[in-house]
């Protein structure tokens, strides 16, 4: 049994630790453990601040490998922390920064770091590496992914699993796409197009900086990555932003309201929608492959759909890397994970034993 320290203790890390406590020796660390007293029972709780280098330093020695599901405005500097300290991490504290800059320092500290290993970034990132080393020529590359409250309440009709701030990055960050073998620079929340889920309904995708590694990483020449609420949320966030209020001397007091107005309420259901696509050369043939994910909130745990589909994907990662001697070294991120048969479908088998399966259209 191996053991493995978590890094965080918000929805996403708990459900995490939760998981991985099942087959290993699981600490979760956090600022403040009295919210995370029900894990009791399942990992020992230690109450730290992991951004002080010799707290850091100390609590890391004894595990094997560490988790990395820290505030996104922490992430990338814990994460060179983590490297430097030759601690292997899989991460999805999902920073802006550029993860593969710290690939050389992995290298030379004999460090293998999964990062991104959630949702989206992730399942979507897995499946595009799966889809390079499937086919013989990709063309194009799509995913539109997003995670809303089951009830529909006015005026956004939506609630958010991260940080306000978080989602306002997402909301304004310019969106970088490839057409063609270009990459350009589109506006956040452009171009906003409809798809349909079943048992969902119709709903709205727009243009969000999502693409990340894979504009580095794999040859695709036309990628896009697009955030999905319920019909008509763009246009109501848009009317915010051309009023202001998301403009950096007013974001913190935004995102204080936004608080209150997106906070889920306990135990309250949530779900997440995901479609992936592509198009291509496969076998010699022309091929346009689609695939989507729906899932719910976990009411017998009480584990939201978020925290499944990220969380359980993160806990994947953690046990192909415990299990997996011939991982490479650096900064790893899925996408190349996903262009291994063998650990594709590893991930992917254990995320269909909660349930949680990506199905062809």
């Amino acid at each position: 049994m191996k053991k493995v320290l978590v890094l965080g203790g918000g929805r996403i890390g708990a459900a995490i630790a939760k998981n991985l406590s099942v087959d290993h020796e699981v600490t979760l660390a956090d600022l403040s453990i009295n919210h995370l007293s029900h894990l009791s029972p399942h990992c020992q709780l230690v109450a730290a601040n992991a951004c002080d280098d010799q707290v850091l330093s100390d609590l890391v020695e004894p595990f094997d490998l560490v988790v990395g599901a820290l505030p996104s405005l922490l992430g990338f500097d814990r994460l060179r922390a983590l490297i430097e300290l030759k601690k292997n991490i899989v991460d999805i504290s999902f920073f802006a920064e550029d993860a593969l800059a710290l690939n050389q320092l992995a290298k030379t500290n004999g460090v293998t770091a999964l990062v991104d290993f959630g949702l989206a970034p992730g399942i979507s990132n897995l499946y595009a590496g799966h889809f390079v080393a499937q086919y013989d020529q990709v063309d194009s590359f799509a995913c539109k992914v997003g995670g809303v409250p089951v009830e529909r309440l006015k005026p956004f009709e939506y609630k958010a699993p991260f940080a306000p701030l978080d989602v306002i990055e997402e909301y304004t960050r310019p969106a970088r796409m490839k057409r063609m073998g270009e990459e350009i620079i589109l506006p956040a929340m452009s171009e906003i197009e409809s798809l349909y889920f079943k048992g969902v309904g119709h709903m709205e995708a727009f243009n969000t900086d999502g693409l990340r590694s894979l504009l580095q990483t794999v040859d695709i020449p036309t990628m896009a990555e697009k955030t999905v609420r319920y019909n008509g949320h763009a246009g109501f966030i848009q009317k915010l932003i051309d009023a202001g209020f998301f403009k950096a001397e007013h974001r913190d007091a935004t995102a204080k309201v936004l608080l209150e107005q997106w906070q889920f309420a306990e135990n309250e259901p949530d779900l997440t929608v995901m479609e992936i696509s592509a198009t291509g050369i496969k076998n010699g043939q022309a091929t346009a492959e689609t695939f989507q994910l729906i899932d719910h909130y976990d009411h017998e745990n009480n584990i939201s759909s978020m925290a499944r589909t990220t969380g359980f994907t993160c806990a994947a990662g953690v046990r192909l890397a415990l299990s997996h001697d011939d991982l490479p070294c650096g900064v790893i991120p899925p996408e190349l994970i996903g262009q291994n048969k063998t650990w594709f479908d590893q991930i992917f088998a254990e995320l269909a034993q909660h349930n949680i399966k990506i199905t062809p259209q």
